[in-house]
Order: structure tokens, then C-alpha cells, then sequence
């Protein structure tokens, strides 16, 4: 059905060799039984982790109570990851390995958000809210940044450990605060079990099949084929693919739903620190449609992956706002203790040859959702017809507009707001001088008699008293 030409063999050796080599150290045994000899490069090896053991040492023969080795292990190696200063590299416990693999099945309990490690806020985002979770009931909204669990702070470097706290038995309660317009609001949540649905489509009444894609894990390859194969049956004008607020999954789950829509050809390829290329490739086979892609700053990874070949082939043309910037690639590897670890192997790359990561795809059809109407329904809940970037979509899939038309209109839009802005800054600006005392304006007089002295800065120098009491007090409500 497709070639795969992919780093597979080499996540097998690093599984290998690091499962291996948290098992056991390559030695020769002497005659003692008590001593071995090992290589200089492995004793050197052992003196620089020395540290670690001698930490460990002095805890067990100092510390005032006893213990838990484990738990310090785990701590370590969490440090140790950290170290390398790549939010997407991390270890996991064991029990964090296992919600890990709940969540890629698509049922697992807590409170039901996506979320996703925003690298410029280096806050945690809710990207998505289940339909019908607790999350929803109680009211968090995509855009809500989460800051504190259980009254415990993580941000994005935590998110991990933020998400492991937030799952749990059912029907027992988390605290959730978050960051919402510079103000934090607390939810008490429930956990329950949560069903994640991957893949959501209906016929828009144009005639316009609509697919939303959640996440790029589960079930989503299947969902995707069955929406594709209505449209096709239905005869459908063209495909409009929602990837807002996805923050990407499984690569191979975007190649695979690539396969479905676009020609023969290189999807994505990737570069490691060596400079060894993989290429993941997808045949001739493909239902042929008009496409359009919602994105939007939470567009990541797996999403940005698709949404590039689907450009690079001419396929179809991006609405929205400028996608996030992920061009990273991770491999999660679990040990046989049941512990694992995600580690950042490649850079990735668009047919083209792009490399998007922190950069991000700029939309053909620049156009930011109508803030109003985001706040009167929630994002969840945005009738169609409110919703301006889905129908930019349908205007040109229907033959309403052109992709030109609807570009002019987007830029007209920009310029209009960008002039309203400044207009706004400007008349606030007015506004502020307007209230200035008149006494501000007046110069400073000069000193004289036994005032006046070469070593005394004159009273225009000195820090305005009264500016400086007015400023405002930075504070976290």
C-alpha cells in the first residue's frame, strides 16, 4: 500500500542498547568473585555519573529518615532529561507510561482537555475540550492556560507530570487553575472515564464534506478513511479538514491519512544530528478531492506535517492563522522495568524540502476567528455559519469566490484592523496627555544661593517622585 523508509531499525538498536545498558555493564570477571574489570571508556563512563552515587550514599548514611530509592531513581533520571532543555524530551515513571498508552487507545480516566507545551508562554494549553467531559462541565475553555493542579505549579516543562496528576481513579476531584485573561480561575473536577473521538464529519449543505481531526492517534486513520469514503460516494464539491488546536500524535497515522488524499510521493523526510535522511513515502493510490485546511496557532507537529504536503503538492490551500512551529520528531521508548523515556531524534521536513520548526506554515487565506463570536458560543460550540474561517473554506470549495478574491479580502481585513489598533492607541495615548497636570510641563527652576552647588544634580535630573509612586504594581490575581 505505501513505502516506509524510516529510522524503525534505528529505534530498535537505541531501545536495545539503552534497556540493555540500564540492565546491565559489559565486564570481565576475575578470579574474585567480589571484583570485576571493566573497559578505561566504561570506567570513565562510571566516573563521570560518580556524582549520582556518592549523592546517594551520603542521603542513605545522613538523611533522618529512611528512603525510598526508587522514588529518588525516578527523580534522577526526570533531572537528568530536563538537563537537556528541550521541552519535548522527558522520562517517564512507569505509571506515567501507562496513561501514555491509555490516552493513544482512546479511553482513559481524568478530566478530558487536550493540551499542548506552548514554547512561547512556556505555559501548559488547553488546546481542545471534550464534548461532554468534566473539563467542559465545569468550564475550562481551549485557550485556558493550566498553571496550577492540585495548588501544585507546573508549566510546560511539567506537562507530563501536570497530566499524570490530572488523571486518577473515577469520581474523585482535582484542582484545576487556570490562566485566562490575566486572571486565574479555580475548578474543582471530577474525573471520569473519558472516549476520545478522534474524527468528527458531516456534508456542509454546499455539498462540502468537513472532517475534523483531533489528533493524529487511535482510531484516527479508520475515522478518516470512513469520512472519505461518504464524500466520495456523495460525489461531494471538495474536503475542508479541520487541524484547529491539534497538536499532532503519530507520524505514521499523518502519513497514513496522506496516503488517502494525495498523490505518490515523499510526505515528509527527516534529519538527524549525523545528517542520515529517512523519507516516508505513500503510493499512487488516493481519492482525489479540492482540499482545504483550517489551522491555527495550535496546529503542531503531525498536523503542520500534513498541512505542508497537502501545500507542497498543490493539493489544496490553508485558512486560519499561522500554525505553531513543531518541526521536531520523537521516539517514546519503554524499558522493561516499565519506565520510558520521549527524546527529540530528527528535524523534519515538507516535500519541499521546509523545515518549519519554529517558524510555523503561513495560512494562504490569513484570517483570525471572529473574537465575539468565540466569546458568545465557546470554541467548542461555533455554529458554522458564525464560524469565518470555515466559510472563507466553503465560499472557494463551492465556487463562490476564488482563493484571490478571499486572499484580498483576508489582507483588507488585516489593514483595517492594524489601522483601527493604531487609531485606538493613539486616541488612548491623547487621552493620558490630556489628563496631565499643568504644572508638569513648567521648567525646572534654578537653584540659588547656598543651593546652588557643582556636586548637586539640578532638579530636572532627579527620578520624578510622583511618576514612580504611580506606576502600576505587577501582581498575579
Amino acid at each position: 500500500m505505501r513505502k516506509r523508509i524510516f529510522a524503525f531499525a534505528l529505534l530498535m538498536m537505541l531501545l536495545v542498547s539503552v534497556t540493555a545498558s540500564a540492565a546491565t555493564l559489559p565486564f570481565i570477571r576475575s578470579n574474585d568473585e567480589d571484583t570485576v574489570t571493566i573497559s578505561r571508556e566504561e570506567y570513565e563512563r562510571f566516573q563521570q555519573y560518580s556524582k549520582l552515587d556518592l549523592l546517594m550514599q551520603i542521603s542513605e548514611m545522613y538523611y533522618y529518615e529512611d528512603l525510598d530509592v526508587e522514588k529518588m531513581l525516578d527523580g534522577a533520571a526526570s533531572g537528568l532529561m530536563a538537563g537537556i532543555g528541550d521541552i519535548y524530551s522527558c522520562y517517564y515513571t512507569k505509571e506515567q507510561m501507562d496513561k501514555i498508552t491509555e490516552e493513544t487507545e482512546g479511553v482513559y480516566c481524568g478530566i478530558g482537555c487536550q493540551l499542548l507545551a506552548d514554547t512561547d508562554s512556556m505555559l501548559i494549553t488547553v488546546t481542545r475540550v471534550f464534548k461532554g467531559s468534566p473539563a467542559e462541565e465545569a468550564g475550562i475553555q481551549a485557550g485556558d492556560k493550566i498553571v496550577y493542579v492540585d495548588d501544585v505549579y507546573y508549566n510546560a516543562y511539567g506537562m507530563d507530570e501536570a497530566v499524570s496528576v490530572m488523571r486518577g481513579a473515577p469520581n474523585e476531584s482535582v484542582k484545576v487553575t487556570v490562566l485566562r485573561d490575566l486572571k486565574t480561575i479555580d475548578f474543582d473536577i471530577v474525573r471520569r472515564e473519558v472516549l476520545i473521538n478522534y474524527v468528527e464529519y458531516e456534508i456542509l449543505p454546499e455539498n462540502i464534506g468537513y472532517i475534523i481531526l483531533y489528533d493524529f492517534y487511535g482510531d484516527a486513520v479508520e475515522g478518516f478513511k470512513e469520512a472519505i469514503e461518504t464524500f466520495a460516494d456523495a460525489g461531494v464539491k471538495g474536503v475542508i479538514i479541520d487541524l484547529r488546536n491539534n497538536g499532532g500524535g503519530i507520524v505514521d497515522i499523518a502519513v497514513d491519512i496522506a496516503d488517502l488524499i494525495l498523490p505518490e510521493g515523499v510526505v515528509v523526510s527527516t534529519r538527524d544530528k549525523q545528517g542520515n535522511e529517512e523519507t516516508m513515502e505513500i503510493d499512487d493510490k488516493y481519492y482525489e478531492f479540492p482540499l482545504a485546511v483550517l489551522v491555527n496557532g495550535y496546529s503542531a507537529s503531525a498536523s503542520e506535517i500534513l498541512s505542508g504536503a497537502i501545500r507542497d503538492y498543490n493539493a489544496g490551500f490553508l485558512v486560519g492563522t499561522k500554525t505553531f512551529g513543531k518541526g521536531v520528531i520523537q521516539a517514546e521508548l519503554q524499558f522493561t522495568d516499565g519506565t520510558g523515556m520521549k527524546i527529540t531524534m530528527a528535524r523534519y521536513y515538507t516535500p519541499s524540502g521546509v523545515c518549519i520548526h519554529e517558524i510555523g506554515l503561513e495560512p494562504d487565506i490569513d484570517i483570525e476567528l471572529n473574537k465575539d463570536v468565540v466569546t458568545k458560543y465557546g470554541y467548542n460550540n461555533l455554529p458554522h455559519d458564525q464560524d469565518n474561517q470555515l466559510q472563507a473554506a466553503v465560499r472557494v470549495l463551492s465556487g463562490e469566490t476564488t482563493l484571490e478574491e478571499e486572499k484580498a479580502v483576508a489582507e483588507e481585513i488585516k489593514a483595517q484592523k492594524a489601522a483601527e489598533e493604531e487609531a485606538n492607541a493613539t486616541a488612548e495615548l491623547d487621552a493620558a496627555l490630556a489628563k496631565k497636570p499643568a504644572g508638569d510641563d513648567a521648567p525646572a527652576e534654578e537653584p540659588t544661593g547656598d543651593d546652588a552647588s557643582a556636586d548637586k544634580p539640578a532638579d530636572d535630573d532627579a527620578p520624578a517622585e510622583d511618576e514612580a509612586s504611580a506606576a502600576p504594581e505587577a501582581k498575579t490575581e
